[in-house]
């Protein structure tokens, strides 16, 4: 049995696979959104985070629960309601087989976005194919069928058999339920509300990590005083690349709804856009790809980072600014 929905959601780029494929999902579903309004209006932009003793890949998504839940209610202010819907856990044996267990609790969320896809709907699921957010568009059989950043590899995107996750954290799934009315300057004001607690890392935080400015004092003093390991070099170029295109897309976001809150903020814009540039050099320095860490280049970038704290800084001071006389 098969069944594809009528318009295709096709994952878009992005560094990070959760906003590429939300932004998908949703233009797919007729929302006239880009891939700023996503980072921006979710949450996720306005985060910095840093593993405290390691140049870790996870900095960039390894939040607090309760930072993520927000996320996922923060983008209905982009004009769709969205149901995050779990299935249990996803674990695995000594094999690298999906435990009796993980294997039951997949066929219910299988059974259960099948139940989406027969109402035409799309979703953005975890974990495929690899510890990333995908589309799914259809199932084929016991397959999904799905959109990923694979895609944009020149990789084909081969359809997924229910138990083929890899889904650590658990099964869960994003539900487009149905579209939602906006007044878009009390969405604007959300938006900047929760970014400005984001941005100051004045929310929940896992031990291990630092959220906010410091996080770059963080990252500066890992580059230089900590050792290095397998994942440092993927760790740093991963972290730079998100985050840079996290900050231009702040910039371009607060140059949008500035005019619908009727709040001057293009100075803020400007420093968000000189962020973005700061980091921007910092991904030159340690690119993606094999590398090793050269003593020279962590330096630079360590210099760099604090660089890139103070400026932050800066334009979350005028954010406050802003939003204390609205």
């Amino acid at each position: 049995m098969e069944k594809i929905v009528s318009k295709l959601a096709e994952y878009k780029p992005s560094w990070f696979s959760y906003q590429g494929a939300v932004q998908g999902v949703l233009n797919s579903l007729w929302i006239d959104v880009g891939l700023a309004d996503v980072i921006a209006v979710s949450g996720y932009g306005w985060i910095t985070n840093a593993m405290k003793k390691n140049l870790c890949p996870s900095a960039p998504s390894a939040f607090h629960r309760d930072i993520w839940m927000g996320n996922y209610k923060a983008m209905e202010n982009l004009g769709y309601r969205i149901d995050v819907v779990g299935s249990g856990c996803f674990d695995w044996d000594d094999n690298q087989k999906p435990t009796p267990k993980s294997v039951i609790n997949a066929k219910k969320q299988y059974d259960a976005v099948k139940k989406e896809i027969e109402s035409d709907r799309p979703v953005v699921m975890w974990g495929i194919p690899i510890p990333e957010y995908g589309i799914v568009n259809g199932y084929r059989g016991e397959d999904y069928i799905v959109s990923t950043f694979r895609s944009l590899l020149g990789q084909p995107d081969d359809p997924i058999h229910y138990s083929g996750l890899m889904a650590p954290g658990g099964l869960a799934f994003l539900r487009f339920a149905e579209p939602k009315e906006l007044d878009p300057r009390k969405a604007a004001e959300d938006t900047l509300r929760r970014g400005y607690k984001l941005g100051v890392g004045d929310v929940p935080q896992i031990p291990e990590y630092v959220m906010g400015p410091g996080a770059y004092d963080v990252l500066a003093k890992n580059l230089t005083e900590e050792s290095f390991d397998e994942n440092s070099n993927h760790g740093t170029a991963y972290t730079m690349a998100c985050l840079m295109e996290a900050k231009r897309a702040i910039a371009e976001y607060l140059r949008k709804v500035g005019p619908i809150i009727e709040s001057r903020l293009v100075d803020i814009a400007d420093k968000y856009d000189a962020l973005h540039k700061i980091l921007q050099r910092c991904h030159e320095e340690i690119p993606m790809g094999p590398g090793e860490m050269l003593k020279g280049k962590c330096v630079k970038v360590a210099g760099l980072l604090r660089e890139a704290k103070k400026v932050e800084v800066e334009a979350l001071e005028g954010l406050k600014k802003a939003l204390d006389v609205l």
